[in-house]
């Protein structure tokens, strides 16, 4: 990969001592490239990635990745910016699937999904995803809090945002399949407004994969069992997962908890048993939402909602209207 002139963002001649565009004197890595990435996540901070955004303060680190509060010099707004954690950077599958998610979102644009701005790659080859700064919390968060939510008041107007984003995906000239819904991907706004997150594992429909024999990606919990079995997947494989996140929503547990290291036992629930009836769980649950949960639960792809959008047009009418 060519360098990057730090300063302008310009692509640097090979050789090149000074950067023909700005004059920057050429800060090339050293032979041992892991020495010379930032190990600290206070590195970071300074840093100015393509002559427009600037990082400022590190706001969160999760399993793979941290995230820091930039501003963008041309708007003067606040931008996300997500870096792999350091051990992490020789991976190339993991690199792989943050490229991935770039890429997923470059062509999105919704309203229910989170703003790309830009990809960045610096001249140490390390890849910087630049989104819109998002305030609020996920709904993960709000879960580890609350328990459970109401159901006429909370869980539908969340799922029903949600479920917008996803239609988006699977209507996209090449429909994207998210793969990971689960309440830690999707964003809840002081204004209400809901945003689906990371779409790093997003794959268009019926495209190669990525992941090798055995392996999983995605979460065991919300996985859909043709995703378990490593089928081909389809928008369906998403209306599943958001059945179980509704279930979650309405009832403060998931259908089929992990009770292992392994999860074997959530896989093989996902694929054999049936799951429980959102009634017996929390008994305020309407009869129209735990119809709609049970039948994204439902083992074959076919039997589920044929879409978000008739999900969601079931949990608006209350189950008036179906399909």
């Amino acid at each position: 990969m060519s360098a990057i002139c730090r300063q302008c963002g310009i692509e640097l001649e090979a050789g090149a001592s000074f950067c023909r565009c700005c004059g920057a004197a050429v800060d090339r890595p050293s032979g041992n490239a892991a020495i010379d990435r930032p190990s600290r996540k206070e590195d970071y901070v300074g840093w100015k990635l393509g002559n427009r955004f600037v990082i400022e303060s590190f706001v969160a680190e999760g399993g793979m990745g941290r995230v820091y509060r930039g501003v963008d010099q041309f708007t003067g707004r606040n931008a996300a910016i997500k870096v792999l954690l350091p051990e992490y950077l020789r991976n190339r599958d993991l690199v792989a699937r943050f490229v991935d998610e770039g890429r997923s979102l470059f062509n999105v644009s919704h309203q229910n999904i989170v703003h790309f701005l830009a990809f960045w790659v610096d001249h140490r080859s390390e890849p910087f995803l630049i989104m819109e700064f998002l305030s609020g919390q996920s709904l993960g968060a709000l879960l580890q809090e609350r328990g459970r939510l109401d159901a006429e008041s909370e869980v539908v107007p969340i799922a029903c945002q949600a479920l917008d984003g996803l239609h988006h995906l699977h209507s996209l000239p090449a429909p994207l399949v998210h793969r990971d819904i689960k309440p830690d991907n999707i964003w809840l706004q002081p204004d209400g407004c809901v945003k689906l997150m990371d779409l790093g594992i997003a794959r268009d429909a019926g495209a190669a994969k990525r992941t090798r024999a055995g392996q999983h990606i995605g979460t065991l919990e919300y996985m859909s069992p043709e995703q378990i079995l490593s089928h081909k997947l389809t928008p369906a494989a998403d209306v599943y997962s958001i059945g179980i996140t509704m279930f979650h929503m309405a009832c403060g547990t998931v259908p089929f908890p992990i009770r292992s290291e392994t999860g074997i036992e959530v896989m093989t629930a996902h694929c054999k048993e049936p799951p429980p009836d959102p009634r017996d769980i929390a008994h305020d649950v309407p009869n129209y939402l735990a119809e709609a949960i049970l039948r994204c639960l439902v083992k074959e792809p076919a039997g589920r909602f044929s879409s978000c959008f008739a999900l969601k047009r079931f949990l608006m009418s209350q189950g008036e209207i179906d399909e």
